[in-house]
């Protein structure tokens, strides 16, 4: 069981070690001023309140969810251990909680499986400073987060080549984008100390640099545990945070181990914080289904949250 020790962020890890959580303040200066200008919605600062015992809700325009025509679902699906078909039923107030609006960051249970998740691949625990958000796919919630993290006009660090997909984005805001040189090895780190370290006096430095470190697209490319942790210190020295968009992360088939992540080589760092993770279900589950989901900091989720809540109405099925 994780120990937090308030009010300076440190905690103890399961290893013995203690790690230092970088507190709620210190991103300020990483919300763009969108984000930092919108504001909760007043409903759903009152959802706590609907689970008083005794309390009939009528909060959010919620239907009664006996009304709804569906009283099953049910999937034939392929055994993930075997190639024998399975019949999975959804049904009852499972299937209810299913339809019903739910909260912005997404369904509970899917919430406790994915922290489940995170916990086994990259042995992070619950309350070690980071939490997750659900949302319709990866690259919905990178676009969220680049414009929660981002003003017109910034400078931004992007690997090279780099997703086609992430570089409107950016466009879109008319940002600098420092391309950031990459070879079979990941990110060059060398030449990113040099690049940082030569920057213009008086000249706001980057916030954000973005990286697909497993099988990246369009090269292939899988960034090594060396290099990982050479950008996390230079993300430390220079003050940015990294994006981790890592979709390809459950296509590793090699033999050797898996090289770590960046969200899980944070724990070897003097604090943790700097790494923004974006994971996706959408190459091993269903592309259309949509299912993407994004791990770090509170405050930058919160500022991502606060933007879905404005665009999609929350729930299980149309929106995880």
């Amino acid at each position: 069981m994780t120990k937090i020790s308030e009010p300076n962020g440190t905690f103890h890890h399961q290893d013995g070690s203690n790690i230092t959580r970088l507190p709620d303040e210190f991103y300020t200066d990483f919300l763009s001023d969108i984000a930092k200008n919108r504001r909760p919605s007043p409903i759903r600062s009152l959802f706590p309140l609907e689970k008083t015992p005794g309390v009939i809700s009528l909060l959010a325009g919620k239907p009664n969810s006996s009304t709804f025509p569906f009283t099953s679902l049910s999937f034939s699906v392929v055994s993930p251990t075997s190639s024998d078909e399975m019949t999975l039923t959804i049904d009852g107030a499972e299937l209810q909680l299913g339809l019903q609006y739910s909260s912005t960051e997404g369904i509970e249970p899917l919430l406790d499986w994915l922290y489940g998740l995170q916990e086994v691949n990259h042995g992070r625990k619950r309350g070690e400073g980071w939490r997750i958000s659900v949302g319709c796919g990866s690259q919905d919630l990178i676009y969220k987060a680049i414009n929660a993290m981002v003003n017109p006009g910034d400078t931004v660090l992007v690997e090279s080549p780099a997703y086609a997909g992430v570089i409107p984005m950016f466009a879109s805001l008319h940002c600098n984008q420092i391309e950031v040189q990459t070879d079979a090895h990941g990110i060059c780190s060398s030449s990113l100390c040099t690049t940082l370290e030569q920057w213009p006096a008086g000249k706001p430095k980057p916030k954000v640099l973005y990286t697909v470190p497993y099988g990246c697209n369009p090269t292939g490319m899988t960034a090594t545990t060396d290099r990982r942790k050479e950008v996390l210190q230079l993300a430390r020295e220079h003050n940015f945070i990294i994006l981790e968009d890592d979709p390809y992360f459950y296509l590793y088939y090699g033999k050797a181990p898996r090289y770590p992540s960046y969200f899980q080589l944070e724990l070897e760092e003097p604090e943790v914080g700097r790494v923004l993770r974006f994971d996706s279900l959408s190459k091993i589950l269903s592309a259309g289904i949509r299912i993407g989901f994004t791990t770090g900091p509170d405050m930058l989720l919160k500022a991502i949250d606060q933007h879905t809540a404005t665009v999609e109405p929350p729930g299980a099925l149309a929106d995880p």
